[in-house]
């Protein structure tokens, strides 16, 4: 009689714990009263060339900037009113990824909600959590991208189909389908994804998976031990079972995120050979970068000091730019740690992308003895603006 009770109240409490996790409304009707559906022929294409298929709008190339965008202006669209959105694509490459885009009349500016990656199925995403979803909607559409840090840009577009979208009024069935999406969807890589128990991106989403569970098996062993006592041989077995069980469930879900960047990974790099692989980076305008700082240097004694400084915004592509001007004796500024006039005479000083040697009153009096050396042949303004790289050799003193 105890066991069942037992299982009675962790399914109850189980249940309870889903509601809370799908932030379920408990007023809300199970099926959505009111949806709006857009066939994929209502989108046009902004970014990119797309034509009408049947009910489809199928999109064939990408933006001159690799991106591409489609998208419709509804009639008489309240944010608040439809809170959750399903969307559907045929034949989506691994090697983009998705994003919703709207505007409101609260806002004149384009607001993009990063979203899992959408496969062959419908996925459901909870916009009730997004702050910029209110109001009146004017404008609403999908845009893909090469996925960041992995996919050279000019890889990544593979023609595609955008079947079409839905937005469904609150309901049960609309908050527990968005946080299947949410837990089990493929989420791209980013530089979060280092982190196991962190969240992969800034976008509003569902109740960590990780606490669901950890209170999910909390619960159990809290009726467990209430029910059958701490010290019953049934308390150990069952709770190891549990917490192993649980371990497993999360370490699936994380091997199937794993799996799904490997099928990035294998999209761009499997038909190449190894030669092609090594030539084969994401970044290429970092690499760009970094062959034009080494061909500037090509004349300096190999022991010659590199420190390369960007602005606070850069630092992920500050040290990928560091990575590939090697093997130039190269080095972070801010880890060199000298102070005036203990940075070494004739230290090179790069610049990747920033202009605080000639904005920063700081920069400014540290250098104004070094030596601007040339970045480009040419001395017009506009080249000189848009350099990469601008570097200095450093002087204490006049020479």
């Amino acid at each position: 009689m105890r066991r069942i009770a037992w299982g009675l109240a962790v399914l109850a409490s189980w249940a309870i714990l889903l509601l809370w996790a799908a932030r379920i409304d408990l007023s809300s009707p199970f099926a959505a009263a009111e949806q709006r559906e857009f066939p994929g022929d209502d989108f046009s294409a902004v970014f990119g060339v797309g034509s009408a298929d049947s009910d489809r709008l199928r999109v064939t190339s990408a933006g001159a900037d690799f991106t591409s965008l489609q998208s419709l202006q509804p009639a008489d669209l309240d944010a608040a009113s439809f809170p959750t959105l399903r969307y559907r694509f045929a034949g989506f490459p691994r090697t983009l990824e998705l994003s919703l885009v709207f505007r409101t009349t609260e806002s004149a500016e384009d607001i993009a909600i990063s979203l899992p990656w959408p496969g062959e199925g419908t996925n459901t995403f909870d916009l009730s959590q997004v702050p910029e979803w209110q109001g009146r909607i004017v404008e609403l559409g999908f845009a893909e991208f090469p996925v960041a840090q992995l996919v050279p840009p000019a890889q990544g577009f593979r023609p595609f189909e955008l079947v079409g979208a839905d937005l469904w009024s609150r309901s049960w069935r609309g908050d527990l389908a968005a946080l299947s999406t949410d837990w089990l969807g493929a989420w791209s890589w980013t530089q979060r994804s280092v982190h196991a128990l962190g969240r992969d991106t800034d976008t509003p989403r569902a109740r960590s998976l990780v606490l669901c569970v950890a209170i999910a098996l909390g619960t159990a062993l809290a009726w467990l031990a209430l029910l059958f006592g701490r010290r019953t041989p049934a308390f150990a077995t069952i709770g190891l079972g549990a917490a192993v069980a649980a371990w497993l469930a999360l370490d699936l879900v994380w091997q199937a995120g794993l799996w799904g960047r490997l099928a990035t990974t294998r999209a761009v790099y499997a038909p190449l050979d190894w030669a092609e692989r090594e030539r084969t980076v994401a970044d290429t305008d970092v690499v760009a970068a970094a062959e034009r700082l080494r061909a500037m240097l090509r004349d300096e004694p190999e022991s010659s000091r590199i420190l390369v400084y960007a602005d606070a915004d850069n630092g992920y592509e500050l040290l990928r730019f560091v990575w590939h001007a090697l093997p130039l004796n190269v080095a972070v500024f801010a880890y060199a740690s000298f102070v005036g006039d203990a940075l070494p005479e004739n230290t090179l000083i790069v610049f990747y992308h920033s202009s605080a040697w000639r904005t920063q009153p700081t920069w400014r009096k540290l250098l104004r003895y070094s030596e601007h050396l040339a970045t480009s042949d040419s001395i017009h303004a506009d080249t000189f603006e848009n350099n990469p790289v601008d570097v200095f050799r450093f002087h204490h003193g006049r020479r």
